[in-house]
């Protein structure tokens, strides 16, 4: 099963999990250097292991390595308490959306008082004055986990680990697919399921980008399958789990007809009115539309071009611009959405994977907050194309990891520099070349 010579691939794998095990359990995010010595070995670890094993292989050791998390707590992001807070809202009957932690800390009727502490004191500050940024399917998703285990972290823990592994599977079968359809090497599958980006993010930090991109990749699946009511209902879903699809869905403008297109965006809306109306209907959605909006004009991290327009905005003004920025970046995307999806007509499906790709790129260049995790979108849509700059990034952006190193957050501009200079030649010498860095790619 393991192809090539089987020792040293087994070696090469068992180095791997020890590796995971120890980043999982028993380096905290401050230790940055270890946490980046260890990442970068993983890597180096997982390039030979791609290039030495068949398809079955790549799939049950990438899910030994999830598995290898099973019992950990997130160490590298906090939002797992946000997680779990907002399904235990959600079991006692109160919205998310409606009530910030700041305003119900105090109140007896929630839950246990002693985990609704520790719940409290882990999301952090910044978290529990907001309203619940996280949409609908996300918050089935806490729920569910919620009701296994209302009264234990790890507990609930375990099971959204279990819920994004499953998920995962899903698409790792829908990718497959996808490939063979595209007649793409199914070898690829490799620089997903094994990524090591991926695997700590997901598996390890619990982000739900797994669950958007199982949705994401059936709707595909089945649009090329021709079955498009299906499949407007996978995109509503993934939409509906993270919202970045939203960005992406408009540039299937131009790859089938105009009533066609209507028709699926019509549909797509009614499902989401659908999984959003039981959570706003009471309320409204001012609350859920000024959380999103504080992402354009209150956080920053790890951003690119978005650091160099602030520094000229203090150069100009004297002052951080964010709030500015944050008022017309919006309509930047906006622009932005319309010239990829309307610039040119896009007759193969590998054509709309490239577009996406890019227009994605382009937003995260503007963005003020890019978070590690958000590559992996670039990294599942790069599959389908011929590049691989986004395998490139996904090694580079745990750097930022670094801003934990620092007792105040301070961000090392430098490694952030770095980080995009040769993700930026990276994507102009495979534009320019036509050609991909990775061999095996």
């Amino acid at each position: 099963m393991l192809g090539g010579n089987p020792f040293r691939t087994a070696i090469i794998a068992l180095f791997l999990l020890i590796i995971y095990i120890i980043l999982g359990y028993f380096v905290p995010r401050e230790e940055s250097l270890y946490f980046l010595l260890l990442y970068t070995s993983s890597w180096g670890l997982t390039y030979a292991l791609i290039k030495s094993i068949p398809t079955a292989s790549v799939f049950w050791l990438g899910l030994l390595f999830r598995l290898a998390f099973i019992v950990a707590i997130p160490w590298l992001s906090q939002d797992f308490y946000r997680f779990i807070w907002d399904g235990l809202l959600l079991q006692n009957d109160l919205n998310p959306y409606a009530f910030s932690p700041n305003e119900l800390i105090k109140s007896d009727a929630l839950f246990d008082s002693t985990l609704k502490t520790d719940l409290y004191e882990g999301m952090g500050a910044l978290s529990a004055q907001h309203y619940s940024n996280y949409p609908p399917l996300n918050q089935l998703g806490f729920l569910t986990a919620v009701n296994v285990f209302p009264q234990s972290v790890l507990g609930t823990v375990i099971v959204m680990r279990l819920l994004l592994i499953l998920a995962e599977v899903g698409l790792f079968f829908i990718i497959k697919k996808i490939l063979h359809h595209l007649d793409l090497p199914q070898r690829r599958l490799g620089w997903y399921f094994l990524n090591p980006l991926i695997i700590l993010e997901l598996s390890g930090n619990l982000h739900w980008e797994g669950v958007m991109l199982f949705f994401f990749a059936l709707g595909w699946w089945l649009l090329l399958k021709k079955q498009n009511i299906w499949a407007t209902i996978a995109f509503a879903f993934s939409i509906a789990t993270k919202l970045i699809p939203l960005l992406l869905l408009p540039l299937f403008v131009r790859f089938q007809a105009w009533k066609k297109t209507a028709w699926m965006a019509f549909l797509g809306s009614l499902c989401l009115l659908l999984l959003f109306v039981p959570f706003f209907k009471d309320i409204g959605m001012e609350n859920y539309f000024a959380t999103i909006q504080l992402w354009f004009k209150n956080f920053e991290f790890n951003g690119s071009f978005y650091y160099l327009i602030r520094w000229i905005g203090y150069q100009i003004k004297g002052y951080n611009i964010i709030r500015q920025w944050g008022e017309i970046s919006p309509w930047i995307i906006t622009g932005m959405v319309l010239v990829f999806a309307f610039l040119r007509p896009k007759k193969k499906a590998q054509e709309v994977f490239s577009a996406m790709l890019f227009l994605l790129i382009a937003y995260y260049l503007i963005a003020s907050i890019v978070h590690p995790w958000y590559v992996i979108p670039l990294v599942f849509l790069s599959l389908f194309t011929r590049y691989s700059f986004p395998l490139i990034w996904s090694m580079l952006i745990p750097i930022s990891y670094i801003t934990y190193a620092h007792p105040n957050f301070q961000e090392e501009y430098r490694l952030i520099f770095l980080e995009y200079i040769i993700v930026i030649i990276a994507m102009i010498y495979e534009i320019s070349k036509k050609k991909t860095l990775l061999k095996h790619f």
